[in-house]
């Protein structure tokens, strides 16, 4: 069954339903678009469980998979159970799918959906279905009002409604200012402004803060920053009107309230501009006063702009939903492509594919959609449906593009980060270290980034590649624990049993994506320290869901380009605890 389908048949459930706001969209889309709403608001912000359980659920029935969906699996991979999670003896998931339920209620009780359409989980189901936003959820919904048998008999009122809202149209365009989205909305990168309130002040303390996190945000590539302007806090115009005209209107403003004492405490909002509007807050204590130093500072506010600056960040989310449509190119086809790669969906994958050439043919000149252009190269290279033959060729391409990426500007830091992959795709490990070891410093805020520069140093066996592992790991906040991934291989590699239990502790199967990697990795983590119902409850998984990757898992390690030390190792746990033939 096809996307389409399946959402459309649960719209139909209840009533007919109500056009959505934008009918462009597939219903796939109109739900993932919702969702990425719906967990943006602050009740789910402080929910990582149902965040994560609701984004699993809405995956797979956008995927076409809901009518699939069994308490087993959405145990194991919506909520993160052991593989050896008992389904019979254990009503977890179903209490909180019913939670689930309930939060979704108390959401629209006060939230209107994006396109009308909201999301709801029918009674005695798992799959997500879409409804109107005015139509109670539950089974014993008032139908609505059927429409006159003859549509025609008022015309002449529909007429005068029609004129009279006219009327009230011209009126309120000719006397109130309107807010008109750019011509390059989506395509180019937006203004964040930071300053305000006590970060715009003069004592020694603010000015510290305030130029830590345009430093640390001023990295970022998913915006440019530039301070508050003097007239924008104080409300006065200091610069000629045309002067004022000419500057390029921010899309968002960072400002903060700093409460002094010998703890000291940051308060941030992040607005979205004109009009204004909350969008994310936060607070974090400084420590002690005497002992604040810059480099202090930069430790206790890291989390904080790595959340608001990393590529699947804040704003980038924030971006995406208003600019990440099938029209995407430029910057909002980056968005895409960062967030195909911590999903990594095949549906997507395609997607990108065709809007990072479509993009770079508008825009040869832009060093991050040609390293963009040299990771997809890589990965379709290293995919098991590539022809063998076609490889070389692919490995030229993703040069030739991550080298046109360094030539562009040197200071990119995931141009550096393609270069270092291309690097050790082509075993030259001195460049791949140096490449790596460049990126992470250029962007040490963004945890994807310092994962994959921790990854190239653990293929190239130098001894920093746990140091950037771990910072991601301290920087990110999804609770699939992501990150741990990385460790996990880090620990295979070393044969350090302490870190792969405190990996193997971490982890979570992913809501999307990577779930061959996963199991793979799992079970050799769970070989390696003895435990093997789980190793052996991880295999299955693996053989259900990605048979050609048990039946060959070196090839599938060596291809995705695991460091031979991993994959000896890899080979050695899953023999020993017989998941493989000697």
């Amino acid at each position: 069954m096809n996307d389409a389908r399946e959402v459309t048949a649960d719209r139909d459930e209840g009533a007919a339903a109500g056009r959505p706001a934008n009918p462009a969209l597939s219903d796939a889309e109109l739900m993932r678009q919702e969702l990425d709403t719906v967990i943006a608001s602050p009740d789910f912000a402080r929910a990582p469980i149902m965040k994560r359980l609701l984004s699993f659920l809405v995956g797979e029935t956008a995927s076409g998979r809901g009518d699939q969906l069994k308490a087993y699996s959405v145990a194991v991979d919506g909520l993160g159970r052991a593989p050896d999670y008992d389904a019979r003896a254990d009503s977890y998931p179903r209490v909180q799918v019913g939670r689930l339920r309930r939060m979704l209620d108390n959401h629209y009780r006060t939230n209107q959906p994006v396109n009308g359409l909201r999301l709801t989980i029918p009674s005695g189901r798992y799959r997500v279905a879409l409804r109107p936003a005015e139509e109670p959820a539950g089974p014993d919904a008032a139908a609505p009002p059927a429409l006159p048998q003859r549509p025609f008999q008022f015309g002449w009122h529909i007429a005068l409604l029609l004129l009279l809202v006219g009327l009230a149209a011209a009126l309120t365009l000719h006397f109130l200012p309107m807010r008109t989205t750019p011509p390059n909305a989506g395509r180019e990168r937006p203004i964040l402004e930071i300053g305000g309130t006590t970060m715009a002040q003069d004592s020694p303390l603010g000015k510290l803060v305030r130029v830590t996190l345009i430093n640390g945000l001023g990295r970022s590539d998913m915006f440019d920053v530039r301070p508050l302007r003097r007239s924008a806090v104080n409300g006065a115009t200091t610069a000629p009107a045309a002067a004022v005209a000419t500057i390029p209107q921010a899309r968002y403003r960072l400002g903060g309230d700093l409460i002094g004492g010998e703890h000291p405490r940051l308060f941030l909002r992040l607005l979205r501009v004109a009009p204004d509007r909350l969008i994310w807050s936060g607070d974090i204590s400084l420590g002690d006063a005497g002992q604040l130093d810059g480099e202090a500072l930069e430790q206790r506010l890291a989390p904080m702009i790595a959340t608001i600056g990393r590529v699947n960040g804040l704003i980038a989310t924030h971006e995406l939903q208003e600019n990440g449509g099938i029209e995407a190119a430029g910057y909002s086809c980056l968005l895409l492509y960062h967030r195909y790669r911590k999903e990594r969906t095949t549906e997507e994958l395609r997607h990108v594919q065709a809007c990072v050439e479509k993009s770079l043919k508008r825009d040869p000149d832009n060093a991050q959609l040609q390293a963009a252009a040299a990771q997809l190269a890589i990965e379709k290279m290293v995919s098991s449906d590539t022809d063998p033959r076609d490889r070389s060729a692919l490995l030229l391409t993703a040069r030739r593009h991550a080298q046109i990426a360094g030539s562009i500007d040197p200071l990119d830091a995931w141009g550096n980060a393609a270069r270092a992959r291309v690097a050790v795709a082509r075993n030259a490990c001195a460049q791949a270290v140096g490449f790596a070891i460049r990126a992470s410093e250029l962007q040490p805020y963004d945890p994807a980034l310092l994962a994959d520069a921790g990854v190239y140093l653990l293929d190239c066996d130098d001894p920093r590649a746990e140091s950037l592992i771990r910072r991601a790991i301290t920087l990110d906040d999804d609770p699939e624990g992501r990150f741990y991934g990385p460790l996990l291989l880090l620990a295979i590699a070393r044969d350090d049993q302490v870190m792969a239990r405190e990996a193997l502790a971490h982890m979570a199967p992913p809501v999307l994506g990577r779930h061959a990697l996963f199991f793979l990795t799992s079970a050799v983590g769970y070989a390696m320290v003895g435990d093997i119902p789980r190793a052996r409850a991880a295999w299955a998984q693996l053989e259900e869901g990605s048979g050609p990757v048990a039946r060959d898992p070196r090839g599938f390690l060596e291809r995705i380009g695991y460091a031979a030390k991993v994959r000896e190792r890899a080979m050695i746990h899953l023999r020993n605890a017989r998941l493989i033939a000697n």
